[in-house]
């Protein structure tokens, strides 16, 4: 099953995880990085340009994005702790959610790639993941209202 599942996006976690590793489905999840966010290197919405579509979702815009940075700068602050960058804590946190996630971080450049990469040997210590999983989801709809009635047909 495919699905969008982050540290700022899980809305899959109450039911669709259980139903997945009760029936041995695995998950891919999109968008492990919250769309480049979780990476702590967005710290304005004016970093985007006039044509990314991050202007327009309520998650970048206003005081969610101001709500949201705190919770980038927690991934950051595990991330100095576990001596990786945020992006590889974000993804190793979702390879800690079992054997069945196999996330797909998008990105252009090979250095992201191997950053990714080495995401498998990151390891979270107990007081890491739970620190991440305790952080609240964020704030804002995933996409605004035009982006979700064409999601929804």
């Amino acid at each position: 099953m495919r699905s969008e599942y982050a540290l700022w996006t899980r809305d899959v976690e109450e039911r669709v995880l259980p139903v997945l590793r009760e029936l041995g489905i695995g998950l891919v999840p999109y968008s492990p990085l919250g769309h480049g966010f979780l990476t702590g290197e967005i710290r304005s919405p004016e970093q985007f340009d006039a044509t990314d579509w991050r202007r327009t979702s309520p998650r970048f815009m206003g005081e969610n994005f101001r709500r949201n940075l705190r919770l980038a700068d927690e991934v950051r602050a595990v991330a100095a702790e576990a001596g990786a960058t945020p992006a590889q804590v974000a993804l190793a946190w979702l390879l800690a959610k079992g054997e069945h996630v196999a996330p797909i971080p998008g990105t252009k450049r090979v250095a992201r790639v191997e950053e990714n990469v080495a995401a498998d040997g990151i390891e979270l210590t107990g007081e890491h993941l739970a620190r991440l999983d305790a952080l609240p989801p964020a704030a804002g709809d995933h996409h605004e209202e035009e982006q979700m009635r064409m999601i929804e047909r």
